[in-house]
């Protein structure tokens, strides 16, 4: 397994440096299609080939290897200190310093790590997400790309950079998920935070610049935490590996707290969920990249390592308070949007809120849903984000109220909406049973915690329905005189295509498959960790496999149905004269009425400055809490 980790961290490297030279659009195309396949090709053999072994600890034994991680972390923050300093951002500058200096002084604190590298099952979960959703993303960019630019004429970033800033953000991933040393664990932290930066102001307008700040202070705040965590580690323990430290248990609470906080902010919970809204800006593969395999998923991916020491302690129960909160009303907000990407956005800030409360609870049943969650919502949100960005390069628009009709104007796009909207909402697709299983997990806490967060999962789960079911009907909508439009659909490249519907083949796969990825990766995992598991029982799988056939018949049995009889649009009654082939009808008093189709959006009922001020204000007393019981712990 040596040789395949240091692949997937080092390789994505060549392919950016190349990409970052030519400005041959075939070229481009070639490089990035050859490095996609690489990687993905190696992230399937590394799973295949580690998929048995529980924990196993790697050590390269590279003289100066150390040495260089530093060097090359102490050059990402003179490069972030650099930029602060041409746009007058002062913040960042004091956050960048103090990280500097605590990194610094845990490396002289000479504590040591024999094993600095690692793989375990939950890695090699995240090396598959990476390696072939991230690489998908890769390849859907190569023909949106070269729409984008000209659609989007004020856009003034180069293409090789973004496409160079795609690649170091997979190796900075896989770094993430194999380093068992803090520091370089930090250090690819840290690239995920510049990439993410650079990526959200990509286009320079100032809206993306002041975006891009908005994330990068954010993320700088928490990989502050981060690097004292580490400092405090190295100063009074001698331990910088992450094993050791979640070996401590209580006795490392105070870094672990720290740490988690670093995933809180990584993951856009509240308080700092406006740096991954601010992030719809850029461009709609760093929008997908951001939120299903990379960026956010680190966050998450730390809070599931830390839950064996979260579980039953202040600490752990307000982690998992915030990621309760943070479902509960961003769900709730989103009820409001009408912005295609931003409904998007606070779905996946709301799913992230109920892995962190997973994590937050630091059971093995919650733990288990909690990686369920990190895989289906990878799958589905990556789809959803690519088809909103090929949607709005078609018809120059995010506003759900453009998309009437859609499903006759688009067929094949309204497809693969219909599909990514499903998997987030509809039975038998992974995300509603995770969030049936969480349901249950919390019950089964018998805490007073548990219970609150079943409720708001409850409360929360409505909402969802309410915003996703408004925009499945929007793209499901039909009129008799709306013909396809096959020059909308036309300007769609054939790389689009293609990882779109491999999304799409991804996405059903697992979904059908959904009770063998419990019983052969996930449980295994956690019972590792916990010596115990609570996985699908044998009536959840049954109904899971009585859905599933059924999926797959209903749409069968329709489509004969279809052929015997054939169907068409007909007229709807509206208590009144219909004209034109129901756009126009004639009601009371001889008044001619335009027949709409439009949603609500119950701005009066959910007021979206309220909802957030109680957001941020809650989940900040619960971070305090948070800090406040691991430092008195320490007293």
């Amino acid at each position: 397994m040596n040789l395949p980790i240091s692949f997937l961290i080092l390789f994505p490297i060549i392919p950016a440096i190349f990409l970052l030279l030519t400005s041959s659009f075939k070229l481009r195309s070639l490089i990035v299609y050859l490095g996609a396949l690489a990687i993905a090709a190696v992230s399937i053999y590394a799973f295949a080939i580690g998929f048995d072994s529980e924990i196993l600890f790697i050590n390269p034994q590279l003289e100066g290897l150390d040495k260089v991680i530093l060097g090359l972390d102490l050059a990402l923050s003179a490069v972030l200190f650099g930029l602060s300093l041409k746009y007058k951002r002062y913040l960042p500058l004091l956050l960048i310093v103090a990280q500097v200096l605590f990194v610094i002084m845990a490396e002289f604190s000479h504590a040591t790590s024999d094993l600095p590298f690692y793989f375990d099952r939950f890695s090699l979960i995240m090396t598959l997400i990476i390696g072939v959703i991230g690489t998908l993303i890769c390849v859907h960019a190569v023909g949106y790309m070269k729409t984008y630019h000209v659609n989007h004429t004020e856009a003034k970033g180069n293409p090789r950079f973004f496409f160079f800033l795609l690649f170091i953000f997979l190796s900075a991933m896989f770094g993430i998920v194999f380093s068992n040393n803090l520091l370089y664990l930090f250090f690819f932290w840290e690239v995920t935070t510049a990439c993410s930066f650079l990526l959200i102001g990509y286009t320079k307008t100032e809206e993306a610049i002041n975006n891009s700040f908005r994330a990068l202070n954010m993320n700088l705040l928490g990989g502050l935490a981060f690097s004292i965590a580490i400092w405090y580690m190295a100063s009074r323990f001698q331990v910088i590996e992450l094993q050791k430290l979640l070996d401590m248990k209580m006795m490392a609470i105070l870094p672990v707290a720290l740490l988690a906080f670093a995933g809180i902010t990584k993951s856009a919970q509240m308080p700092f969920q406006s740096w991954l809204l601010g992030a719809m800006v850029a461009p709609s593969p760093t929008s997908a990249l951001l939120h299903s395999s990379t960026m956010v998923k680190a966050g998450v991916f730390l809070l599931l390592k830390l839950s064996p020491s979260l579980q039953n302690n202040t600490v752990g129960y307000m982690v998992a308070m915030v990621g309760a909160v943070t479902f509960l009303l961003a769900s709730f907000v989103n009820v409001t949007e009408r912005n295609a990407k931003k409904v998007l956005a606070y779905s996946t800030i709301a799913n992230l809120g109920l892995i962190v409360a997973c994590a937050g609870a630091g059971t093995a049943q919650t733990v288990w849903v909690g990686i369920f969650l990190i895989i289906f919502h990878a799958v589905a949100k990556s789809l959803l984000f690519l088809t909103v960005g090929t949607t709005e390069n078609c018809i120059h628009s995010k506003d759900i109220e453009a998309f009437d009709y859609y499903i006759s104007r688009m067929p094949v796009l309204g497809i693969l909406f219909v599909v990514g909207i499903a998997s987030m909402f509809v039975a038998p697709f992974g995300i509603v049973i995770s969030k049936w299983m969480a349901i249950k997990s919390f019950m089964d806490l018998e805490s007073l915690v548990g219970l609150l967060v079943v409720i708001m999962i409850a409360y929360g789960s409505a909402a969802t329905i309410v915003y996703w079911g408004k925009l499945i009907a929007k793209i499901l909508s039909v009129k008799s005189n709306t013909p396809d439009d096959p020059t909308l659909e036309k300007s769609v490249s054939c790389d689009q295509w293609f990882s779109l519907w491999s999304h799409v083949v991804i996405n059903l796969a697992v979904y059908m498959i959904l009770p063998l990825i419990s019983i052969f990766a996930i449980e295994p995992h956690v019972r590792s960790i916990f010596g115990e598991v609570h996985g699908m029982e044998g009536t959840s799988s049954m109904i899971v496999t009585l859905m599933l056939v059924m999926i797959v018949f209903l749409p069968i049995f329709m489509f004969v149905r279809k052929q015997k009889t054939p169907s068409s649009i007909k007229n709807t009654y509206l208590s009144g004269r219909n004209f034109d082939e129901n756009l126009v009808f004639e009601g009371s008093l001889g008044l001619k009425h335009q027949v709409t189709n439009k949603n609500y959006y119950f701005e009066t009922l959910f007021v979206e400055p309220l909802i957030t001020r109680g957001g941020i204000i809650l989940c900040s007393v619960f971070i305090f809490i948070m800090i406040g019981a691991a430092l008195l712990w320490k007293i």
